[in-house]
């Protein structure tokens, strides 16, 4: 008895370490773990994700940049118009031919230097100087009446002009017209500096005037 005992406690513990093939297969705890590793490496990417879309929404923008470090616009000097260009031009030129005409008339070309001086005042017609310059050149050419015109140029271009008043009230003076002389002479008198050379001529010539009409 105790050895067929024996036999069949064998029998049934060999049994039951074998596997029933109509039963479930057993469960393996072994994909847990990993299943677990790809739900936290999700997370991961997805804070990382998070993170770089946050620092890329936080940088400053391309244009703004470029409006920061823009440089300030250069605005270059407007090129002269063409009426300043032509005045530059004119004025130029009316300088050379009144230099032209001062030394044709120290060299006695009277002729030379009234054409230099008639082309310097159609360039620069205000110009009182040149007026004066080319009525002393007529006048010693011996053409008076074109001389007096000349210096009443100049006193219309600057009424103030002293040598101006002094050269058409000796030629107006040549004439016999003391009166409108005199009054120039004057003109002169208190137009002119105090120590101009010619003002004591010009008072004595006032004086002989003055002493004429009371004599007459």
């Amino acid at each position: 008895m105790s050895r067929l005992a024996d036999i069949l406690m064998r029998m049934d513990q060999e049994h039951a370490r074998r596997p029933d093939p109509g039963s479930a297969p057993p469960i393996v705890a072994g994909p847990a773990p990993r299943r677990a590793w790809r739900i936290v490496g999700t997370l991961v990417i997805v804070v990382i994700m998070a993170l770089l879309s946050a620092a890329l929404w936080l940088r400053p923008q391309v244009s703004t940049l470029q409006a920061a470090t823009k440089p300030a616009p250069v605005h270059l000097p407007a090129p002269p118009s063409l009426t300043e260009a032509v005045v530059t031009s004119s004025r130029g030129q009316a300088a050379a031919l009144i230099q032209s005409g001062l030394v044709a008339a120290r060299n006695g070309e009277t002729e030379a230097a009234i054409a230099a001086f008639q082309r310097a005042t159609d360039l620069e017609p205000a110009d009182a100087q040149t007026w004066t310059n080319l009525g002393v050149v007529l006048a010693r050419s011996g053409h008076e009446a074109q001389g007096i015109e000349a210096f009443r140029r100049a006193l219309r271009a600057a009424p103030d002009h002293p040598e101006a008043h002094r050269n058409l009230a000796v030629l107006l003076d040549r004439q016999g017209r003391e009166a409108e002389a005199a009054r120039h002479y004057r003109a002169y008198l208190d137009r002119s500096a105090m120590d101009a050379p010619d003002r004591a001529p010009v008072a004595a010539r006032l004086g002989e005037m003055s002493a004429g009409k009371a004599t007459e």
